[in-house]
């Protein structure tokens, strides 16, 4: 995992972290995340294409941020959901649709409580909260 700094020097933490996994586009990392552990993070540019290029990231990374309603076991729930994603523990079959990664038999109810709609694990937004 190569956790992304702007200022190598900078040791100001903010709720934010970007990052890549070696060997795994960020898209599917992101619908792992969110399908196996069920956290929200972010896959792509993030709206600062030019900033990830000179960066050399291409294919974009994985943003996760803390909100008002992030929780100290949500933080706990994506690192030990990144572990388990390096140590092999892929429990789906991940597959691209229509350029966005996503099981390819997804158990999740399309409509959850309170009517909440389960939308596509797809990058695109320039916002997210884990």
């Amino acid at each position: 995992v190569d956790v992304l700094r702007l200022w190598p020097d900078s040791e100001e933490p903010v709720g934010v972290v970007t990052f890549t996994v070696d060997g795994i586009e960020p898209g599917r990392v992101a619908a792992y995340l969110s399908a196996e552990h069920g956290l929200g993070v972010r896959d792509g540019r993030f709206c600062a294409q030019p900033l990830l290029k000179r960066l050399g990231l291409t294919g974009g990374a994985v943003r996760a941020s803390i909100g008002i309603g992030t929780s100290v076991a949500d933080v706990d729930r994506l690192v030990a959901g990144v572990r388990a994603l390096l140590a092999g523990d892929v429990r789906g079959d991940y597959v691209l649709v229509d350029g966005a990664w996503t099981l390819a038999e997804d158990p999740r109810p399309l409509v959850g409580p309170a009517g909440l709609t389960r939308l596509a694990d797809t990058a695109g937004s320039c916002g997210a909260a884990v």
